[in-house]
């Protein structure tokens, strides 16, 4: 039964206090000021969430007066100006609230007069705005949240009468029902909303869930039936793959093991690492679903693990850091062993890298195929301080290495030279102490990896400029300090341990990159300068630059900035580029320290963050000045930059080359500028990605309320670019394609899609623009009057126009430009206007871009050659489901 609010009496009770008057002469009487008296006798009625304004009034007296609450508590959103007795604000919670106002007037002595007034604040009705419950399936997953408004937030919902089906609750504060209902039949209940006003409003419903029965699950089967075999010493990756069932998959070794240095990841059936042994592993690899009971399957399976080639460049010597080490007088460093306490060249580990070192900073018998290895214990990360001793921190080196000078901040060459370069068959390798075991299954931290931190100015961590072959795992790069190199709050000091320049560095100016470098389990986190910086990867075509378990997270200006050029065409990258397992997360901001990154990037600590337009660099990943390279990026993240997230738009800037990008299964989301940017030498696409646009996230401090003060992006460089999410830059003869991605937001347009300046005429040259199986959904835009997205923007040279581009099978949803989109009038004639009913879309800000059993986008897309998983691995229905996500 729905109980309204009744309307609240606007009459207010006055009671007039008046004080006594103290006993005058006949002098003093004769030059006594008028009476004071309180003229209002009532106040109006207020509303919660609007504007509210009244005036208290006063006559007699001397003025001016000055006004005050002297009994009861000013409702919520209130405010009383003393001098003018002004009662502004806007109320934010309703109720009746009895005030004592005193005013005094400016005689001598002065008159005071008490006036009790009432302030009622009425709450607009309470109503479930529910209508309905999705259906939902026995022993599957269900969430639906029960909506409400008017009245007070926050709600306390409950159910009055009728049960809920069994295995299905509701949470009484967010009004979430949720659980995997273990019977079926239709269930009738009545649910009531309570509001948190004074008498509080409620209101009731009456609605029903319907579970239907689950259908049979085909018969689960293991489909990878041989492994990849691998190299010992050599980074190895090799999947799993099941097929039938309920996914989502997990994955065990029941009998048997792995080879040492390889992992099974429980949710993928990814077998990655670095094996450490030669020879033959059997095992039996079980897979179970997400069946209600679940099915299991097993196989036997093999890999087989085989020794490098005898062609090396070096000795091949297995070099040992260890922090019970000694120096490179007490130890020879050839054994993994701590130094005995007493005598020279014992068989024993080194203590430090700078161990290695000539005075000259030169390495001394580091050569190409020997591997530098950290053997601290695994249970915990240990630090490096890499640079001159400063503030008491790290080893005074001055002595031993000419570059180190005494002095802080004057050590910038103090710095480990670029290891000596391996071969195809001998890599040079710097492995850190938990090497093969160093990230968690899910790809979200790494687990106790070998840390080195950048002290006293140092120029860079790690330098690969101008290397071959060279592997590195699991290694932290950090600095002490969280200070950042941008001038202004929170710059390093003369005094400062950081990092200036870059955490690894790739090269400088126009000189070569490395080429054929593998980085696997690496962090660089919270540097005072870029986390990874320089371009001019690779040499030749073949070359393949391979990072896989990277995260670069809270550097001071761009997370990885590959913004090389200035040499027209003789620096520019070639060859391959794979990242896989990235994540970029809030480069411009400063990781507060410490930062733990044996945990997930969840603990929303940073500081000082600066854009472009402050003297800051932001971008999360940056790449430009690519000659005929092709990028591959999967299951990378790159949120809550200070300008872009994933940024490759001027790969393609010289129409000579034919650079290419493949992103999939990639998530960008909270940056100040563009979510993904993406430019065409011969062919780009981006498939199964999640694109979420909310840039002023990043101004509103409340949204990350464990950072800091002096956190928030300044608003200039809030929403850079108008806020727009994808940006397209296409040459002659070349196509870019976007399929089944997930795109939703706000700023002025989502798909921005031009030809490049130096082929104005690209469509008129071949140039093509796909688009299909895109949902794009727009939310108001709170800094620009609400404001929803516009959809494709044709800018110079329309592509559209080109009778090879497609669109087609696309759903739009509350979108500026409509469904379907009318920017592009009359050119999508198959499409979806409805709702994709997200798993989590009343909040931008908490985007959970799933989709519900009741979503539009179900079996609305047109099968594709090429797509047949999901962004969660999951297998494509047919016809599949439009968006990054499968049901």
């Amino acid at each position: 039964m729905r109980k309204i609010f009744s309307t609240l009496v606007a009459s207010i009770t006055l009671a007039l206090i008046f004080s006594c008057l103290d006993s005058a002469s006949p002098s003093q009487t004769a030059n006594a000021a008028t009476a004071l008296t309180v003229s209002t006798t009532s106040l109006p009625q207020a509303t919660i969430a609007k504007a509210y304004t009244a005036t208290l009034k006063a006559a007699g007296g001397t003025s001016p007066y000055n006004w005050k609450v002297v009994s009861g508590t000013h409702p919520p959103g209130f405010v009383l100006n003393a001098g003018t007795g002004a009662i502004y604000g806007t109320p934010t919670k309703g109720g009746s609230y009895p005030l004592t106002f005193s005013v005094t007037d400016s005689s001598k002595p002065a008159q005071t007069k008490n006036v009790s007034l009432t302030v009622v604040i009425a709450a607009p009705a309470l109503s479930i705005s529910s209508t309905s419950l999705p259906a939902a399936t026995a022993s599957a997953t269900y969430s639906s949240k029960l909506q409400a408004s008017g009245g007070t937030p926050s709600y306390m919902w409950s159910i009055t009468s009728g049960k809920l089906p069994a295995g299905l609750a509701l949470a009484a504060a967010t009004g979430t029902i949720s659980g995997k209902p273990t019977v079926t039949g239709t269930f009738p209940i009545t649910v009531a909303v309570k509001d948190s006003s004074d008498p509080d409003l409620t209101d009731s419903a009456s609605l029903s869930i319907a579970v239907a029965k689950a259908a049979a699950d085909p018969a689960l089967t293991i489909t990878s039936s041989t492994l990849a075999s691998g190299t010992d010493g050599t980074a190895y990756s090799s999947q799993l793959q099941a097929s039938g069932g309920t996914p989502a998959y997990s994955w065990s070794i029941t009998s048997g093991k792995l080879p040492a240095g390889l992992t099974l990841a429980a949710t993928t059936g990814v077998i990655s690492g670095t094996p450490s042994v030669t020879g033959t592993s059997s095992f039996t690899a079980t897979v179970t679903d997400n069946s209600n009971p679940d099915q299991t399957k097993s196989a036997t399976t093999s890999i087989a693990v085989t020794a490098k080639t005898a062609q090396q460049t070096g000795p091949g010597t297995t070099w040992y850091i260890r922090a019970d080490g000694g120096t490179n007088t007490q130890c020879t460093g050839k054994t993994n062993a701590a130094y005995p306490g007493s005598g020279s060249g014992q068989a024993c580990a080194f203590n430090h890298p700078y161990q290695m070192l000539d005075s000259s900073g030169n390495w001394t018998s580091f050569a190409g195929g020997d591997t530098i290895q950290f053997a601290d214990p695994s249970t915990a990360s240990y630090t490096y301080f890499m640079g001159e001793k400063n503030s008491g921190v790290g080893t005074d080196w001055s002595a031993q290495i000419s570059l180190c000078a005494t002095g802080a901040n004057n050590a910038t060459g103090c710095i480990l030279p670029a290891p000596p370069s391996g071969t195809a068959s001998q890599h040079t390798r710097i492995l850190g102490q938990n090497a093969g075991n160093c990230h968690d299954s899910a790809h979200t931290h790494l687990v106790n990896p070998t840390v080195l931190s950048g002290i006293d100015n140092a120029f860079a961590v790690l330098d690969t400029r101008g290397t071959n072959y060279v592997d590195i795992s699991c290694i932290e790069v950090t600095q002490p300090d969280t200070c950042t190199v941008i001038q202004g709050s929170g710059q390093c000091s003369s005094a400062s341990n950081y990092v200036h320049y870059g955490g690894i560095i790739l090269n400088y100016l126009t000189e070569q990159g490395p080429s054929n470098l593998t980085l696997q389990d690496v962090a660089v986190v919270g540097v005072a300068g870029s986390g990874i910086l320089g371009s001019h990867l690779n040499k030749a075509s073949s070359d393949v630059f391979s990072a896989t378990d990277v995260y670069v997270i809270g550097n001071g200006q761009a997370g990885w900035n590959g913004d090389g050029g200035g040499c027209d065409t003789s620096c520019e990258t070639v060859g391959t580029m794979n990242l896989s397992h990235v994540m970029i997360d809030w480069n411009g901001c400063i990781a507060v320290k410490p930062y733990d990154m044996t945990k997930s990037d969840t603990q929303n600590k940073f500081n000082y963050c600066y854009g472009q337009e402050s003297g800051g660099y932001g971008d999360g990943f940056v790449q430009v000045a690519a000659g005929n390279m092709t990028l591959n990026v999967d299951h990378s993240f790159f949120r809550w930059n200070t300008q872009d997230g994933f940024d490759s738009l001027h790969l393609s800037d010289d129409i000579k080359t034919s650079p290419a990008i493949h992103i999939s299964t990639s998530w960008s989301e909270g940056n100040a500028g563009q979510t993904f940017k993406l430019g065409a030498g011969s062919a780009s696409s981006a498939i199964n990605n999640v694109s979420i646009s909310n840039c002023r996230v990043l101004a509103t401090a409340s949204n990350f309320p464990n950072n800091p003060s002096g956190w928030a992006l300044d608003n200039g460089d809030t929403c850079r670019a108008a806020g727009n999410h994808w940006a397209f830059q296409l040459n002659n003869n070349t196509v870019i394609t976007l399929e089944n991605n997930t795109s939703v937001g706000y700023g002025t347009t989502m798909y921005d899609v031009e030809c490049a300046a130096l082929a104005p005429n690209c469509a008129a040259n071949g140039a093509k623009f796909i688009f299909r199986n895109n949902i794009s959904k727009g939310y108001p835009d709170p800094g620009d009057s609400n404001r929803l997205a516009s959809g494709i923007y044709l800018g110079a040279g329309n592509v559209l126009a080109n009778s090879g581009s497609e669109i087609d099978h696309n759903l739009w949803s509350t979108m500026n430009t409509g469904c379907p989109d009318s920017s592009v009038p009359g050119t999508e004639k198959i499409y979806t206007c409805g709702d994709p009913d997200l798993v989590g879309e009343s909040n931008i800000n908490a985007i959970n871009p799933n989709i519900t059993s009741s979503s539009a986008a179900i079996n609305s897309g047109i099968a594709i050659s090429g797509i047949t998983t999901d962004y969660n691995g999951k297998t494509r229905a047919n016809p599949p489901a439009i968006g990054a996500m499968e049901p």
